[in-house]
């Protein structure tokens, strides 16, 4: 998976592109968040929408990074998840962890309010 994080107000947004599967460049987004918390920026989105698969460590990723948001006082949002995505989700329960929006104007609208 590549990501290319950039700025919308301030929320910072990670385009997520590719499987989303172990392997050292799926675990560098652990690192990039950090960096980001480091900054000081507690707002994250991650735009799913050229994702194309997932397994269980990448889920199992996208909950370290919930996680590490989460304990520094954060938000993650994810937006434009496929339906394959979707799926995971819905079994792995972590759409009622995740806070999901089908399009990013939502997502950072919702933002926004909070």
């Amino acid at each position: 998976m590549k990501f290319t994080p950039r700025k919308e107000g301030d929320v910072v947004v990670f385009d997520l592109k590719g499987a989303l599967e172990g392997g050292p460049e799926n675990f560098a987004i652990k690192d990039a968040i950090k960096e980001q918390l480091d900054k000081g920026e507690r707002k994250f989105l991650l735009n799913m929408d050229k994702v194309t698969w997932a397994n269980s460590t990448g889920i199992g990723i996208m909950t370290m990074v919930y996680t590490s948001i989460k304990s520094a006082d954060g938000e993650m949002k994810i937006c434009n998840a496929n339906e394959k995505i979707s799926r995971v989700m819905i079994i792995t329960k972590l759409l009622e962890v995740f806070d999901s929006y089908y399009q990013e104007a939502e997502a950072l609208a919702a933002f926004a309010s909070t």
